[in-house]
């Protein structure tokens, strides 16, 4: 089949080189004390600590590299694929929800799915967790320095524990499961329980590495998947994923500072490419669909985060951030950055952490300077409070869990 290279869906296309130059063209002064989002720091609290903090401070310090990369199409190599072994702003008025909810949570051990039913899981430390087929998957330290995931059924048993060293996450329909393993590989895991190695040498010696989005799949061994890789580490750059045993820091040597999620069918990537002296974070929606693979829109507002699943809006938090947690969450309009009337900003407090809904809504938590909430924000600008709120003298170990969340 002849290839055209300037098809953003062909593996042979130019446009993540194009990509790299561009963001090479606009990263400069990065700073260079590390900061890891997701590798373990010790107990569980001190990992919800450390993430919640960092997210708080946009990227300050970090130098974190992005992969973004097809890494297969149908009849791509199979050859590493394997067999399983608290007042809204305006004055608007927040309700209260009925007994199905627009999303999971987990609350002092027990997890709460969205139809309403609950699960008593075999433990109470998973942060964060995500839904991959209808399985809840728990992410948790092990020691100072290894950790793992639980993969859980609906019925609280654990099915299997796997060693990781990044926390999981799972495509746009929670079918794909991607992490990174102790001894380097990015792992995909379809529905059945298939796997497929993405890329290799993401081990500790080279860098601080981290799993932020895997869209499409569901079996990344015959169908096309995307990812985004950062490394919180001191060193700069993107990598070419096909390579099978390359280093995160090396595409073209250009530099991105921190990405956050990717949609494969929109071609689109939430990214920050600039870190101002003042600690301002720059970026934007990246649009690799464009005839000039450029951004849909950038600005030094606001901190693009996740795409809802229908790619029509992307969570934003400020540019700018020196609290436990981030001041204020915002929905955009992904392809033009024009806020809408979703926003919160609780007073005198915070954002903990968000996931989007199937139905286009924010879940999020959020402490008001005494109490934790369990919330949703919809573009309109509805709030709605999903739990009871919950007395905490601790700003930012959350006693909610939203499952998806970063």
């Amino acid at each position: 089949m002849n290839k055209n290279p300037n098809d953003p869906t062909s593996s042979d296309a130019p446009w993540e080189e194009a990509m790299s130059r561009d963001f090479d063209a606009r990263v400069r002064d990065l700073h260079e004390a590390p900061l890891d989002f997701n590798s373990v720091k010790g107990k569980a609290r001190t990992i919800r600590r450390n993430r919640r903090a960092a997210v708080a401070g946009g990227i300050l310090g970090v130098a974190a590299i992005v992969t973004p990369i097809a890494v297969l199409t149908n009849g791509g190599d199979t050859t590493n694929s394997k067999e399983p072994d608290f007042a809204p702003p305006g004055g608007s008025e927040t309700s209260t929800s009925a007994s199905r909810i627009p999303g999971d949570y987990v609350l002092g051990g027990v997890w709460h799915q969205a139809d309403g039913d609950t699960v008593d899981l075999p433990n109470d430390f998973y942060d964060p967790a995500v839904l991959w087929n209808g399985q809840l998957v728990g992410y948790y330290a092990t020691s100072e320095t290894e950790a793992a995931i639980d993969v859980i059924d609906d019925e609280g048993t654990i099915v299997e524990t796997i060693p990781v060293v990044s926390a999981p996450v799972v495509n746009e329909t929670g079918e794909t499961l991607a992490y990174i393993e102790p001894g380097g590989d990015l792992v995909s895991v379809a529905p059945d329980g298939t796997q497929q190695v993405l890329h290799t040498g993401l081990t500790p010696d080279r860098g601080t590495y981290s799993v932020a989005a895997i869209s499409g799949g569901p079996d990344c061994s015959s169908d096309e998947c995307r990812y985004l890789v950062n490394d919180s580490g001191v060193a700069g750059g993107c990598s070419d994923a096909q390579s099978s045993d390359t280093v995160v820091g090396s595409l073209d040597g250009a530099p991105a500072s921190k990405c956050f999620d990717v949609d494969l069918g929109q071609r689109l990537y939430s990214v920050i490419d600039e870190v101002k002296d003042d600690l301002t974070a720059c970026g934007g929606v990246f649009d690799a669909a464009l005839p000039t693979f450029g951004y849909a829109w950038r600005n030094c507002d606001f901190q693009p985060q996740q795409f809802s699943l229908d790619a029509q809006y992307v969570a934003a938090i400020p540019s700018q951030g020196d609290s436990a947690g981030p001041l204020s969450l915002s929905i955009l309009d992904a392809r033009t950055g024009v806020e809408t009337a979703g926003r919160f900003a609780p007073e005198g407090g915070h954002i903990g952490t968000w996931a989007w809904t199937d139905d286009n809504k924010l879940l999020f938590d959020t402490w008001d300077g005494a109490q934790w909430h369990l919330m949703t924000l919809a573009p309109s600008g509805e709030v709605e409070e999903i739990a009871d709120p919950i007395a905490n003298n601790d700003d930012v170990s959350s006693p909610f869990t939203i499952v998806g969340a970063p």
